[in-house]
């Protein structure tokens, strides 16, 4: 197969893996990805995932990648209260919360970061649609009570100050009820204790 073939059947694809690829070309010889890689057609992101060297990725595709280079996981921790200016800081590594064990990859599209989270909180997140494409994002009391609580550093009134969470941001996009019916899943007195704290501070 010419790789031209191949490029006109998935240039609209941001992630490429080989199980798609069989699905309609069964008979491809796996041999045409590494020459591919070779020359500079594709970029290898992890075993099985390609993306195409030339395309630009929207930030949507990089969270529709984060999700499905490391599954189950959605998108969490700093790059979620960055989505939702909750910090004022820019963050640049996708970071997720998963129910398998925390990993870090690093691939030429930057680094993904998973934290592993338990099975029974793996929850709280919204499936967002964009550019015919569609990725999973905590919502905001999630994303904020996954920080507090994967963050065992962040202990007193000035660490929580020091994070900078924007208060209007807070106000806006945090629903309390939601916040307090969601931190009973935790079942962590210390998480309880942040929260309180917070809310004082804003």
């Amino acid at each position: 197969m010419k790789f031209i073939d191949f490029y006109k059947n998935f240039e609209d694809y941001p992630l490429i893996s080989k199980q798609e690829v069989r699905k309609f070309y069964p008979g491809l010889d796996p041999r045409r990805f590494y020459e591919w890689q070779k020359k500079g057609y594709i970029k290898k992101i992890i075993n099985n995932f390609y993306v195409f060297s030339q395309k630009d990725l929207t930030k949507a595709e990089f969270m529709f990648i984060a999700n499905k280079i490391y599954k189950p996981s959605y998108i969490s921790l700093e790059m979620a209260l960055s989505h939702y200016n909750f910090i004022p800081e820019a963050v640049f590594a996708y970071t997720s919360v998963t129910s398998r064990k925390t990993k870090e990859l690093n691939n030429e599209l930057g680094s993904f970061y998973y934290r592993n989270i338990k099975e029974e909180l793996f929850f709280g997140y919204t499936i967002i649609q964009q550019g015919g494409i569609n990725y999973k994002l905590a919502e905001p009391e999630k994303a904020l009570l996954d920080f507090l609580y994967l963050r065992a550093d962040i202990k007193t009134a000035e660490d929580l100050e020091s994070l900078r969470i924007n208060p209007f941001s807070y106000k806006e996009n945090i629903d309390q009820k939601k916040l307090n019916r969601y931190l009973e899943y935790f079942n962590s007195n210390t998480l309880k204790l942040k929260i309180k704290r917070l809310n004082k501070i804003l």
